[in-house]
């Protein structure tokens, strides 16, 4: 008698590749032209999750954030703006000791408007300017810990610039991946 032979119709799923988490400022949107880069970096090897797309609606954004933080391989903060929700996101990877790479924009400013006003300046007010983002005194927890500047008019030296940072991460980041530097134009 034969034995009929079972096959398993459930495919079975690939693992999931580990994640980079990047914090950022959406008010900035010279920001805009820094995404894609860390997007031709990194993802042959690692998903790029970022606030506040990768966060579901409806659901509580405190948790996700703090989940999204927890899980991820390694992180990558963009200082420019200086946003009150991206140093707390900064503050909870340091916690968790989670590998992060800091960014900042050659031209970054903080973003004043977000800390001081939600809206237009009164008649005979005076507007106050954003001044240039300085690490060390605006953000001066964290000037021993090296930060890099990017460019938002040279996407092929800011993807240059986040393979050197990620590479200072190499001991640090569990799932570290030797990623060669992508050709973008042919010189």
């Amino acid at each position: 008698m034969a034995v009929p032979i079972k096959h398993n119709t459930k495919a079975s799923k690939p693992a999931p590749k580990p994640y980079c988490f990047v914090s950022y400022s959406s008010r900035e949107s010279h920001v805009q032209a820094l995404l894609p880069c860390i997007w031709i970096a990194f993802s042959p090897y690692f998903d790029v999750k970022l606030t506040p797309s990768a966060l579901e609606s409806g659901a509580d954004q405190l948790s996700q954030i703090n989940d999204l933080i927890s899980g991820c391989s390694f992180s990558i903060v963009v200082l420019d703006g200086l946003r009150p929700n991206v140093t707390y996101e900064f503050g909870r990877l340091s916690a968790k000791d989670k590998p992060v790479i800091l960014l900042k924009e050659k031209a970054a400013t903080v973003d004043i408007k977000s800390l001081v006003a939600s809206g237009a300046p009164a008649a005979g007010d005076i507007a106050l300017p954003n001044p240039t983002l300085n690490v060390d005194t605006h953000f001066s927890n964290v000037k021993s810990i090296a930060h890099a500047q990017w460019d938002k008019s040279d996407a092929s030296a800011t993807v240059k610039v986040i393979l050197q940072e990620y590479r200072k991460k190499k001991d640090k980041i569990k799932e570290y991946v030797d990623i060669k530097e992508p050709q973008l134009w042919l010189t």
